[in-house]
C-alpha cells in the first residue's frame, strides 16, 4: 500500500463503521415506522414482519406494493442491506490492520536485523 498512511487507513475504518451503523440504525427506524403504521390501520400481518427487515421477497413485498398502490412510501431493505455491507467492511478493514510497530521503527528495518 505505497503512498496510503495507516492512519488514513485507519480513519476510514471509523468513517466505514459509523457510516455503515447510521445506515443500519436509519433502516432499522424506516421498517419499524413502516410496519408499525401498517398494523395501525387495522391490517393484519400473517407474516413476521422482522423478516422484512431484510427481505422484500413473499409476503413483505405484497405489503410493500400495497403501500406503493395507496400512496405511501413501503420500506425497503436494500438500505439495511448496504448499511450491513459498508459497517462489515470497515470492520473487517479494522481488524486486518497490522499492529503498528513500536518506536516506529519501519517493518524493512525489523526484517534486515
Amino acid at each position: 500500500m505505497k503512498g496510503i498512511r495507516i492512519m488514513d487507513i485507519k480513519k476510514l475504518t471509523v468513517i466505514l463503521i459509523w457510516v455503515g451503523a447510521l445506515i443500519v440504525a436509519g433502516a432499522l427506524l424506516w421498517w419499524a415506522t413502516f410496519y408499525t403504521q401498517v398494523m395501525g390501520k387495522g391490517y393484519s400481518l400473517p407474516i413476521d414482519a422482522l423478516q422484512c427487515l431484510y427481505s422484500s421477497s413473499g409476503q413483505c413485498g405484497f405489503i410493500a406494493s400495497l403501500a406503493r398502490l395507496s400512496g405511501g412510501t413501503p420500506y425497503n431493505p436494500t438500505f439495511f442491506w448496504i448499511g450491513i455491507i459498508v459497517l462489515g467492511a470497515g470492520i473487517i478493514l479494522k481488524y486486518s490492520l497490522k499492529e503498528e510497530l513500536p518506536l516506529g521503527n519501519k517493518k524493512e528495518d525489523n526484517l534486515k536485523k
